[in-house]
């Protein structure tokens, strides 16, 4: 973020980090660079001293040399003893060498170079001066020794005064020096105090900033959190710097917000649902109740809520109810079951109910859709179906058998008017009973009636039997069905009778929509799967309508009038299904006409044929 969008003391939270690392690292390197500085310069000063000590020693070092190579020499010439010459000659050796060692010393400084050069130029004078005495001594010139002496003497007080001036300017400055490193010393305890000092203020300071533009702030935001928790209303939203945490704050204020309108929608969606929405305890009373309760119940939500399911559900229902409810919250799950709840007026009112048991809350949540309209519609579906079942069927059956008796000439011998009426007569009844049996059957399915006996079936001779059902039948059609029998046996796990009914269906609409003199083949493909498909040159079925063929009552739109009662292709799905199967409607080759049904089953180890 950057500061054109919070102004020039609105920091985002990034930056203030950096302020919280960087304002102490600046000090502390500002501490080290004067500490450093101060040390440097009390080296210095050490320094300084310890040479103003060295040129004090090895001047001092010269003197007492000096004094007693003069003694030594005196003395070798008053008493001739070589001893004393030995000494003199030693002497002027360290002499000389501490000489060299006091002129590496000056070297770099040049008033103390100076004072150097004039005291050895003075000392070779005196060497020279000591030489010449020799001679006057020898020969008893007392005058001109006299003299020699009096000029060696001037030197020598020179030599004195100037290796006296150096030691004291060195002292002096050795003093100075020693009072600079306690000076320096001093401003170091200083500053290691005032930096300490410094460090203690600056960290309550930048703490302080921190808690004002941070923490507060968080822990400010964190109370929001609370409240929106609580279900209360939020604190006043976040002042100061329109940094990170300010944007956070303002997100969650709009979150809060449409939570809020979520939650009141919410609300509005279940006190305003046609299903009643309740919670119950574990002890099975009412907590919490819809609106939805006085429509569907009669009762006022407020006079529900504390009354256990007991005291208004139907008594023969209570026990089964109760098993469902304590399943669900042994298993901390979800479930439905139907029951029948006492209506405030005294009627009975079908309910199906759907419960979810929630651990956290110690509560099932349940929604109770009334079904009363449902079981009715149900009971007419099974008066119906037990009319057409015993009422229509069984007459059907009887004038199916009369006709039969009829075709066989058992009441005498009929014209051929009569025959030929006989026949479509035949044809109609046969429909109408296919048209039952197939409303049957749907019924049957749908309400899981539909028994299977399962087995191992041989397709192929499935499929040779359903050729046989269907052959009179294409006979009359004019339609040709080819299928070239296997020897091998294709097993499926599956009832031998639906399977039978499944490829008949199939192979009676392949015929009934073929043209005349048309061919309806049937191939049979089998590896870890077997297939039948049942190929005709029919009308086909458009690509929109494939996916709701095999729907109950739908069929391909014709002209022709040749149009089934759109069951049996659900009957087909349903039992292929059951199987475990596939059933399907596929294209042919773009120039042949007509469609591909097929159906596909897992395939079963080989069996006998029983067909």
């Amino acid at each position: 973020m950057s500061s054109t969008k919070f102004g020039p003391f609105n920091l985002t939270l990034s930056r203030k980090a950096i302020i919280l690392v960087s304002v102490p690292l600046i000090f502390e390197l500002l501490f080290v660079a004067g500490l450093v500085t101060l040390l440097e310069q009390a080296e210095h000063e050490r320094a300084r001293e310890a040479h103003a000590r060295d040129v004090a020693t090895h001047a001092n070092s010269l003197l007492r040399l000096l004094l007693d190579a003069g003694i030594s020499s005196i003395l070798s010439y008053l008493t001739e003893s070589e001893s004393h010459r030995q000494r003199y000659r030693h002497l002027v050796d360290v002499f000389n060498s501490e000489a060299r060692q006091l002129k590496l010393l000056v070297r770099d400084n040049e008033h103390e170079s100076a004072i150097f050069n004039r005291l050895a130029a003075l000392n070779d004078i005196c060497i020279k001066q000591l030489s010449a005495t020799h001679e006057p001594m020898v020969n008893g010139d007392k005058v001109a020794l006299l003299q020699k002496w009096i000029s060696l003497q001037k030197n020598l007080n020179q030599i004195f005064l100037l290796a006296d001036q150096l030691v004291e300017e060195q002292q002096a400055v050795q003093l100075e020096k020693k009072e600079a490193q306690i000076r320096y010393r001093s401003s170091v305890k200083l500053l290691i105090f005032v930096a300490v000092i410094f460090n203690i203020l600056l960290a309550f300071v930048l703490v302080a900033y921190y808690n004002r533009g941070t923490t507060r702030r968080l822990k400010a935001l964190v109370a929001n959190t609370r409240q929106l928790a609580a279900n209360k209303p939020l604190n006043a939203p976040i002042k100061g710097d329109n940094d990170e945490i300010a944007e956070l704050d303002s997100t969650f204020r709009s979150m809060a917000a449409a939570l809020a309108e979520a939650l009141r929608k919410e609300r509005a969606v279940v006190e305003n649902a046609v299903d009643v929405i309740c919670s119950i305890d574990e002890q099975e009373r009412i907590a919490n109740v819809n609106n939805a309760a006085f429509k569907v119940w009669g009762y006022e939500p407020e006079q529900l809520i504390g009354l256990r399911l007991s005291q208004f559900l139907n008594g023969d229902q209570l026990q089964n109810t109760q098993l469902k409810i304590n399943a669900i919250i042994t298993s901390k799950s979800e479930g439905t079951f139907e029951n029948q709840v006492r209506h405030k007026a005294g009627k009975l009112v079908d309910m199906l109910w759907t419960a979810q048991w929630s651990e956290q809350e110690k509560a099932l949540f349940c929604v109770a859709h009334d079904i009363t309209e449902r079981k009715k519609i149900e009971s007419l579906k099974q008066d119906f179906v037990a009319m057409i079942s015993h009422d229509l069927r069984t007459p059907l059956t009887s004038v199916q058998g009369f006709l039969d008796l009829l075709e066989v000439d058992a009441y005498g011998t009929m014209s051929k008017a009569g025959k030929e009426s006989l026949e479509l007569a035949e044809m109609n009844i046969g429909r109408v009973v296919h048209l039952v049996n197939d409303i049957l059957d749907i019924e049957k399915l749908e309400s899981g009636m539909l028994t299977f006996q399962l087995e191992a079936v041989d397709l192929n001779a499935v499929i040779v039997r359903s050729i046989e059902s269907v052959t009179g039948f294409a006979k009359q059609q004019g339609v040709t069905i080819n299928y070239e029998e296997t020897n091998e046996n294709i097993a499926v796990m599956g009832d031998r009778e639906r399977l039978t009914q499944v490829v008949v269906n199939l192979l009676a609409n392949a015929v009934k929509f073929s043209e005349k003199n048309g061919l309806v083949s049937v191939v049979l493909k089998a590896d870890e799967s077997v297939v039948v498909e049942i190929i005709d040159n029919g009308r086909g079925v458009p690509e929109s309508q494939r996916a709701s063929i095999f729907e109950r009552f739908r069929q391909v739109e014709s002209s022709d009038g040749r149009e089934g009662t759109g069951l049996g292709l659900a009957i087909c799905r349903a039992i292929i299904e059951e199987l475990g199967g596939t059933i399907g409607v596929s294209d042919l080759d773009k120039q042949a006409k007509g469609s591909k049904f097929w159906f596909k089953l897992p395939r079963k180890q080989q069996v006998q044929s029983t067909i």
